[in-house]
């Protein structure tokens, strides 16, 4: 009888036992949590090792954090309890909306925005799923549908919780689904889904789209700006590595590629210049605040197409370029003092205006404070029709006659830029339209045909070294390439 008292004496403590041990581990969470988040209770169950939090809500530091449940398994009491440290097996937050706002200057002081946790975390396996909104500014947004996120081997403690990155990890798989940002007053980006892992991104189906049209931008914008649009299948960045800090930012991959882009660009000209001067590339990627490490980037299977408004009474001038594949070798703004430092390398085949080959190379040294460049090329059998869907409507002229070969070869830097450039053409020549219409002025075009080289010289080619090219530093390097190729033609092409 009494063993049998003492069996049962035994049974009702450890029973007691347990309920107070699940009293004092809630107690001990319910504090810790309340420390960094509200919520409306903490359930515990101490014999399977799983914790759930409901209705919890994280405010602070112009970041929320809204969650029906949290959800932990395979909780360790123990180490809790004893050794002031979290560790669980599996953490599920599902449907959680995350809102964030551009923090304000004193939400942006360290000392403001410091947690107050000091216990050390790590997880097994963490799985997270919800929306999320980020609120730059009054115009710029950024809206994602969906993410879920899985992490292998969490832990953090007040140390990381310091960090860029608050937490460690082994392992990670972020997939985003309906991405959308406002970028500026003319311009929105939107991606259908994104895979982010620790060797590769991937973007399926990208776009940059126009906010007004053709029309309307105009009526928004202070001076010359394009209106882009554009779509792209896929761009996937390969073996990449990133470092934030406050004094230091880094972007480095070894491989991106960016597969099937559709882009046009619009410029209306009627619209007032602008005047602020534009640096060439290099010095861009120069003094870009980011550093960049990126060994090679392919952009391939490419429609390229640029429209220009310069006179209300006409249509736009039209370029493009179809099957475009394009190379870019080695861009770095690192270590810019050291005496090996690398060559950007840019190659370009394609097919202009879908009809004739072109192909061009362009070289350049992103630390070199000159921006000396190089940029050749060379195309075929360009046919009037190519030349005049932008000559006629932009210039006002329409040619006759086929350009058979067209090789250039130009040097220049800030300020001037020099080479030579060799044509075959036959059966040339230049008629001058009337103002606002396609009808040849037979005027204008009898003073032109007087200036005007029929054919190129009887051995196939006419070489032309023109006088350098000034540079107009209020425009960009494409309008300061296409200025060589017109000095070029102009003494290729006139008589005098």
């Amino acid at each position: 009888m009494k063993k049998t008292i003492a069996i049962i004496s035994v049974f009702l403590l450890l029973i007691a036992g347990y309920f107070v041990a699940q009293l004092v581990a809630k107690n001990k969470i319910e504090k810790t949590l309340a420390k960094e988040i509200e919520f409306k209770e903490v359930s515990v169950n101490l014999l399977g090792g799983k914790v759930e939090v409901l209705q919890a809500k994280y405010d602070k530091n112009a970041k929320s954090l809204i969650t029906d449940k949290i959800e932990v398994n395979g909780f360790s009491y123990y180490r809790f309890l004893v050794n002031n440290k979290i560790e669980v097996d599996e953490l599920l937050v599902n449907d959680v909306e995350v809102v964030m706002t551009s923090a304000s200057k004193k939400d942006a002081n360290p000392q403001n925005s410091k947690s107050n946790f000091d216990k050390e975390v790590v997880v097994k396996n963490v799985n997270v799923n919800g929306t999320f909104r980020f609120q730059q500014d009054s115009l710029r947004t950024l809206k994602v549908q969906h993410f879920d996120v899985a992490i292998d081997s969490l832990g953090l403690n007040s140390k990381t919780l310091k960090e860029t990155i608050p937490f460690q990890y082994k392992d990670y798989k972020i997939q985003i689904n309906q991405i959308a940002y406002t970028v500026n007053q003319l311009q929105d980006v939107t991606v259908n889904e994104a895979l982010i892992q620790p060797s590769v991104i991937t973007f399926n189906t990208v776009e940059y789209k126009p906010r007004f049209s053709r029309e309307k931008y105009v009526e928004v914008i202070p001076y010359e700006k394009d209106l882009m649009n554009l779509k792209m299948k896929q761009l996937q960045i390969n073996d990449y590595d990133y470092s934030i800090t406050e004094d230091f930012k880094l972007f480095a991959a070894r491989y991106i590629e960016l597969d099937s882009l559709d882009f046009s660009i619009y410029r209306d000209k009627t619209v007032r210049d602008d005047t602020r001067e534009k640096d060439l590339y290099s010095k861009m990627l120069r003094e870009m605040k980011l550093k960049l490490a990126i060994d090679s980037v392919k952009v391939k299977n490419t429609h390229l197409e640029y429209e220009e408004l310069i006179q209300k009474s006409r249509p736009p001038g039209r370029i493009f370029f179809d099957d475009l594949n394009m190379n870019i070798y080695t861009i770095t703004n690192q270590n810019l003092d050291r005496a090996d430092f690398p060559e950007t390398k840019i190659d370009v085949n394609t097919s202009f205006m879908g009809k004739s080959p072109f192909k061009v190379d362009w070289n350049f040294k992103i630390n070199d404070e000159n921006d000396v460049f190089t940029i050749s090329g060379n195309s075929f059998n360009i046919p009037e029709s190519s030349i005049n869907s932008f000559f006629a409507p932009a210039m006002g002229m329409k040619t006759h006659g086929t350009v058979n070969e067209l090789y250039f070869n130009f040097r220049g830097n800030s300020d001037q830029a020099s080479g030579d450039l060799q044509i075959a053409y036959e059966d040339f020549k230049i008629d001058a339209l009337k103002k606002g219409s396609n009808e040849k002025n037979k005027f204008l075009s009898a003073i032109v045909s007087l200036v005007v080289k029929k054919d190129s010289k009887a051995n196939g080619e006419t070489k032309a070294n023109p006088e350098a090219v000034k540079r107009n530093k209020t425009k960009s390097f494409w309008n300061y390439f296409w200025k060589c190729l017109e000095a070029g033609l102009r003494e290729a092409v006139m008589k005098f």
